[in-house]
């Protein structure tokens, strides 16, 4: 009878360890995945701000009726060009943005013209440039003209 509850025991200790090491091990694979999506969702970032800085400076370059070059006055113009004979279309879709999920993108204005984009969140990024502490920050703009 003795030895039947040392067994015991050792069965309900060995259980316990083993939910313990579980836990630990799911919370580590939680955290590395996580980690994980952050870094996609910060290249997809990269990606679409690209993306949408090439198809503004596309736009500018775009000598309109009149003679002058012309900054967007909303991303929808960068999906239908409407200012020469034919159609262009710099850009195929608005992407949302992916770190915050939202359709709208922080906006840098030159007057009343768009020159780049950049993310509103105020989250710090894994992997940005020099001197970029938040997402908000990392801008994509177009340097020239």
């Amino acid at each position: 009878m003795q030895g039947r509850r040392a067994q015991g025991g050792f069965t309900y200790l060995m259980l316990i360890w083993w939910v313990a090491i579980s836990g630990v091990m799911l919370a580590a694979l939680a955290d590395n995945w996580s980690h994980a999506m952050r870094r996609q969702r910060e290249a997809e970032l990269v990606f679409r701000g690209e993306q949408i800085r090439k198809a503004i400076e596309a736009y500018h370059q775009v000598v309109a009726p009149g003679g002058a070059s012309q900054w967007p006055t909303q991303l929808e113009d960068l999906l239908e060009d409407r200012r020469g004979p034919v159609v262009m279309r710099h850009l195929r879709r608005l992407w949302p943005d992916p770190i915050t999920g939202e359709r709208t993108w922080g906006l840098v204005k030159e007057g009343a013209g768009i020159k780049g984009v950049y993310s509103n969140s105020p989250a710090r990024p894994l992997a940005a440039p020099e001197g970029v502490g938040q997402y908000k920050l990392w801008l994509f703009v177009v340097s020239n003209g």
